[in-house]
């Protein structure tokens, strides 16, 4: 079975509008059975089944990713997180580099 993790994490909101990372099948399939009974549809029913054919590797994990985010975008909860800036995430300059 090929690493169920995506290759790009997605963030969505919950119901109590906490932001959480989905970075695997696993996470999208916990996030997606979690979601109230009442709001759930075809588009949901089609997400979950892509999530629990990646895991079981019926589908590859892209697949997942795709029907995840698609959903996750239909029913408003993901979020567009921006980069962080160039000053976080740049190569690290110690004293020891200058050496």
């Amino acid at each position: 079975m090929e690493s169920a993790t995506f290759k790009q994490p997605v963030f969505v909101r919950d119901e109590g509008h906490v932001v959480q990372k989905i970075g695997c099948v696993m996470d999208a399939i916990e996030f997606l059975e979690e979601w109230p009974i009442e709001r759930r549809g075809l588009l949901h029913a089609a997400a979950l089944d892509a999530c629990y054919s990646a895991y079981d590797g019926r589908k590859p994990v892209e697949a997942a990713n795709r029907a995840f985010t698609t959903w996750a975008r239909r029913v408003a909860v993901i979020e567009d997180l921006p980069a962080a800036p160039h000053w976080m995430t740049g190569p690290k300059i110690s004293k020891v580099d200058h050496l």
